[in-house]
């Protein structure tokens, strides 16, 4: 049945459904559920105690096993530590035979055989000693090498551990082959073996061997202690698991080590001879075969390092499986499996279920019974009551009950005769209100039309373009004229059509902005928006715009403030200040032009540290008589300009030019602590850039150049044409080393010869009279020591 008509159905025939019936069901449907609930419980409770004892046995029988074969593994390592002790004290002689089965001998009853089945000896030459017991329970001595020409003998042994009868003559035996003898070997150090098949019996063993070295290093032999795994199977038959649990130990490769079935963990061939040994996949028992292919299929073997829990089916049933490592480091690296079938333990929890049920279906019985009963006792009264309801909803307002002998439903008759007489009252009270309600609706709605109209007046006047848009699509429903001439569309070109049909959107970008603003906070005030009007002409404003509901309609009420000649006088604004900006910079340093912007008075600032060049063109005044203005003018300021890039390579600044002299500065308006090694630096470059003039102009040009270094004043004096310039004797010697140098010569002062001496070369002019200053040492820079030191 349709959704639609079944709740049709269930909505009209709960209308016709009776009280009695109301009241009955629904006790009865609480108490089914609560019987219901509690046989669930009950089972749920069952299983969930099931799955706890299980896990509690699994863990349980899983540390037994673990423990008995740590216990069973701990004999063969004290065995073998005690006798390579022995031998490497040479308390044992590996020359006397007699002497190491004699040894084996007194300790084969300390230890039981069922962890001990063998203690031998084999040397680096073939020769074997040991001492086993065997399946007839009885102890005999083992020997092979040059005594025995190779082959396997087996003896009877004495009280004292001497050989007596020879008991068997086996098969040539050479020890060294062995799979244990080579896992010794192999290790260098105390090993388990693989398991492998015993040489003489249908078992499997595995040997607990360790190499004993001589004191040079050199192998000597191997000490062996065997154990047989069957022992590990006698255990694991006789512990108890449920009812049809299993037990089995297998490798991590999968092959079986033991289980506590019948089944032999190797394999026959049709003579009953043993082949090979068993994978745990390939058992004959079920439960075994189903836990190691589930194993296979859903976790990988190798990577189990700790007790794992887990629940499989066999043919429909579920079974829980705990497989729990079992490693050491000589080598053993087994995994235990505990398998319990749940069905051994849930034929008591079927049992409680079935008791559980008919208890369930009495209650229920008993429950309908006394619900019946109970319902035509209380529901009379209330049945008259809905008599009085009827008649009241047909018109007679003149009604009155009785509620019986229930104090509740006394109750419920006092206040339903409350109820129609206050439901008289209120009818004649509504009447009057309906009449009051309607004149005001009708005065409500004349302010209203009233306030759309100076609403209308004031958005249609205004001389700030409006707009009115529709949230959800963007189209235009009412704009005024200001709008229209900002857009230079007509009103028939913008109704009914959105921002993105008319193209007036100039950044995307800014309109993806105004969007999520509205959508966060439902409004924006001063938005800076560019807009492009029909005749391709772009605009920006200050938009506005706040969400509204006109007719139940979410529209967007928005205002825009043109500022395009705004936007365009502050660009021009920008503009010219940039202007102004790099003329100052062209004529100041930016720290000084910037603390003239603050401060128009003058500007002083003491640099104690600082390095002064002076430069002049030598032959330069001969020949702007040869030359016209503008040729002689040009000239000048190619090498000006070279000699400006030059300062500006070395981080200097360019003081001022007086006709054809140069005058640079270094440490100051920021101070640098190799100032004077930047300014020599420049003095070189400088010779290089006349002598490529010299080659340029065919004309015989030469440059003379000074150098000071000590304290000096820099500032901007005056209100008209200022410049930065520099003031102090540290400035008047610079000039004097230029005007009493020679052409082509760089000469420093003795404080610049200070800095300069450790990186460039200097040759010491000797005493020269300065004026005003006496007779000064100078020096003349003629090259760099190390140049790499100074490429930029």
């Amino acid at each position: 049945m349709p959704l639609k008509p079944l709740a049709l159905w269930i909505s009209h025939s709960s209308q016709k459904i009776p009280l009695r019936l109301a009241l009955i069901v629904p006790f009865l449907l609480q108490v089914s559920a609560a019987v219901g609930l509690t046989g669930y419980l009950s089972f749920r409770n069952g299983e969930q105690a099931i799955n706890e004892v299980t896990q509690q046995l699994r863990v349980e029988i899983g540390s037994r096993i673990h423990q008995t074969l740590r216990y069973y593994l701990e004999a063969p390592q004290t065995i073998n530590r005690v006798n390579v002790n022995a031998i490497q004290l040479n308390q044992l002689n590996l020359q006397d035979t007699g002497s190491l089965t004699r040894q084996f001998w007194n300790q084969r009853f300390l230890f039981d055989s069922a962890n001990v089945s063998a203690m031998y000896f084999a040397s680096t030459e073939g020769e074997f000693f040991g001492l086993g017991f065997q399946d007839n329970q009885q102890w005999e001595i083992g020997r092979a090498g040059k005594l025995t020409d190779g082959k396997f003998f087996s003896y009877d042994v004495d009280n004292e551990g001497n050989p007596t009868n020879l008991l068997q003559e086996g098969n040539q035996y050479d020890p060294r082959v062995r799979p244990w003898y080579q896992t010794a070997v192999q290790a260098g150090k105390e090993a388990w073996s693989d398991i492998y098949l015993d040489f003489k019996e249908p078992r499997l063993k595995i040997t607990l061997v360790q190499p004993i070295y001589s004191k040079t290093n050199e192998l000597r032999g191997v000490a062996g202690v065997d154990f047989v795994l069957s022992h590990v199977q006698d255990f694991l038959k006789d512990l108890k698991v449920g009812k049809s649990g299993k037990t089995f130990i297998m490798e991590r490769s999968g092959l079986m080590v033991a289980s506590s079935t019948e089944e032999e963990p190797f394999l026959r061939d049709s003579q009953g001879k043993v082949k090979e040994r068993l994978q745990a996949k390939n058992s004959n028992v079920p439960l075994i075969k189903a836990a190691v292919n589930y194993l296979e299929q859903f976790v990988n073997l190798g990577a189990i390092n700790s007790t794992k829990q887990f629940t499989f089916e066999l043919e429909g049933k579920p079974h829980f499986l705990q497989i729990t490592p079992l490693a050491d480091e000589r080598g053993i690296n087994w995994l235990i499996a505990v398998i319990i079938p749940k069905a051994d333990f849930m034929e008591q929890i079927h049992a409680n279920n079935r008791t559980t049920v008919w208890l369930c279906l009495g209650a229920l019985a008993l429950s309908a019974t006394l619900g019946v009963f109970t319902t035509r006792w209380l529901t009379s009264p209330i049945f008259l009551i809905g008599q009085a309801a009827i008649k009241i909803a047909s018109g007679k307002l003149d009604q009155n009950v009785e509620g019986g002998n229930i104090a509740e439903l006394k109750v419920l008759a006092h206040s339903f005769n409350q109820m129609a007489d206050q439901l008289r009252e209120s009818f004649f009270a509504l009447e009057q209100a309906k009449t009051e309600l309607e004149q005001r609706v009708i005065e409500r709605t004349a302010a209203l039309q009233h306030s759309e109209e100076k609403f209308s007046k004031a958005f249609h006047s205004s001389p700030i373009p409006f707009i009115i848009i529709t949230l959800t699509d963007g189209n235009f429903i009412e704009v005024n004229e200001s709008f229209l001439k900002f857009s230079d569309y007509s009103l028939k070109e913008v109704i009914g059509y959105s921002c993105l049909d008319l193209n007036l959107w100039a950044n995307p970008q800014k309109y993806d902005l105004a969007h999520q603003l509205l959508l966060q906070n439902g409004s924006f005030r001063s938005l800076e928006l560019e807009f492009r009007t029909k005749f391709d002409e772009l605009k920006i404003g200050l938009v506005s715009a706040e969400v509204v509901e006109i007719s139940d309609i979410q529209c967007l009420l928005a205002t825009i403030e043109d500022i395009t000649k705004r936007k365009q006088a502050e660009e021009a604004l920008r503009i010219e200040q940039e202007k102004s900006e790099r003329l100052l910079l062209n004529i100041l340093p930016k720290p000084i032009a910037d603390q003239l912007k603050h401060n128009t008075s003058a500007i002083a600032e003491q640099f104690n540290d600082a390095t002064i060049l002076f430069a002049d063109i030598v032959g330069f005044t001969p020949l702007s008589s040869r030359m016209s203005p503008i040729e002689l003018v040009s000239l000048l300021n190619q090498m000006f300009s070279t000699f400006d890039q030059l300062a500006e390579k070395h981080g200097l600044e360019k003081i001022k030019t007086i006709g054809d002299a140069y005058m640079v500065a270094g440490g100051l308006p920021i101070p640098r602590s190799d100032h004077a090694q930047a300014v020599a630096a420049m003095a070189l470059d400088m010779q290089q850039a006349i002598a490529s003039f010299q080659v340029d102009r065919n004309e015989p040009f030469q440059i003379r150049i000074g150098i000071n270094t000590g304290p000096v004043v820099a500032g901007v004096i005056g209100i008209k044409k200022f410049i930065y310039d520099l003031w102090g004797d540290t400035v008047n010697v610079a000039s004097r080393m230029e005007s009493q140098g020679v052409p082509g010569g760089i000469q420093v002062s003795a404080n610049t010869y200070q800095r300069l001496q450790d990186q460039f070369v200097l040759e010491k002019r000797g005493a020269i009279a300065v004026k005003g200053k006496g007779e000064m040492i100078t020096y003349w820079l003629k090259d760099y020591k190390d140049l790499s030191l100074f490429d930029t």
